[in-house]
């Protein structure tokens, strides 16, 4: 299933370079993957029952003008080729391939607590000089963390929340 995802996402964005547009490319695709997000409109768009032309009536309401045409067209071709049931996954594949070319990583900040857009800034601020290269984080909230931060970038972790610290002074303790 990934190798079918990663070869139509591969496609999608050699398209989007030779069109000098994957930063529009890659925000379309970020549509997309919200309102695929409800499984619903997968499995409407995946049903065998349905004839094609309903199917892309559907898509033409939805996306036709929203997105750049080559993405919209890119849809219906997965319509066609019975193949809308990896969208999520092409999604996925397909900004991974963008964050590749801009050189971005993406992470993950585990948090006690809900943090301030300031305060994510300013993270990904840090973590961007750590890793050399722009930085883009999303927020986990894990109340189980007691206090602190925990970030994931690439199975990299920086972990400075209380319960390591407690973790780290237990075993200290006990080696002892």
């Amino acid at each position: 299933m990934e190798a079918v995802a990663k070869i139509y996402a591969e496609s999608l964005f050699d398209l989007a370079k030779e069109n000098r547009a994957v930063e529009i490319y890659q925000k379309d695709m970020l549509k997309v993957q919200d309102v695929f997000e409800d499984s619903s409109f997968v499995q409407f768009f995946s049903h065998v029952a349905l004839a094609d032309e309903i199917k892309n009536d559907v898509m033409k309401k939805a996306f036709q003008g929203q997105i750049q045409e080559y993405v919209y067209n890119f849809l219906l071709l997965l319509v066609k080729k019975r193949r809308i049931n990896y969208i999520l996954n092409i999604c996925h594949e397909f900004q991974s391939l963008c964050n590749d070319y801009f050189g971005v990583k993406v992470g993950k900040i585990y948090s006690a607590y809900e943090l301030t857009q300031d305060d994510i800034i300013k993270i990904e601020k840090a973590m961007s000089q750590k890793e050399n290269k722009k930085v883009k984080l999303s927020v986990v909230v894990d109340s189980s963390l007691i206090g602190g931060i925990k970030v994931e970038i690439n199975n990299h972790v920086y972990d400075d929340t209380l319960s390591n610290k407690l973790e780290s002074l237990k075993q200290e303790l006990l080696r002892k």
